[in-house]
């Protein structure tokens, strides 16, 4: 129970961080750089595209960070019915397929760029 706990609190910990690194990006406060934000050639290239999709990537960020949250305060109510092994299965599952669909959402919105 405690080792399911303590998953649970760490993919919280995921989840604030997406909402964190999302924000700015969503409200468009991060410039066209190499390190951080949705960087492609075609973003860098134009301060317009950056900001645009980096406002979408950032919305998505804030979702996923979201689901990320939500799902782990869900295993936290199961804490004592759940083995650590599930619990991490169901966690990183949740966190994958948020991130799977930031990249398939970013480079969608991209393309119509």
């Amino acid at each position: 129970m405690e080792d399911v706990i303590l998953i649970a609190l760490l993919f919280i910990m995921d989840g604030i961080l997406f909402i964190a690194l999302g924000i700015p990006l969503f409200r468009g406060r991060v410039p066209p750089n190499s390190w951080y934000g949705f960087r492609t050639r075609k973003t860098l290239s134009d301060e317009k595209i950056w900001y645009a999709v980096n406002r979408v990537a950032g919305k998505d960020m804030i979702l996923a960070g979201a689901v990320v949250i939500v799902s782990s305060s869900i295993l936290l109510l199961f804490a004592g019915r759940i083995s650590s092994a599930r619990a991490t299965a169901v966690l990183v599952m949740a966190t994958l397929l948020s991130v799977t669909w930031m990249v398939v959402h970013g480079y969608s919105v991209l393309r119509r760029m």
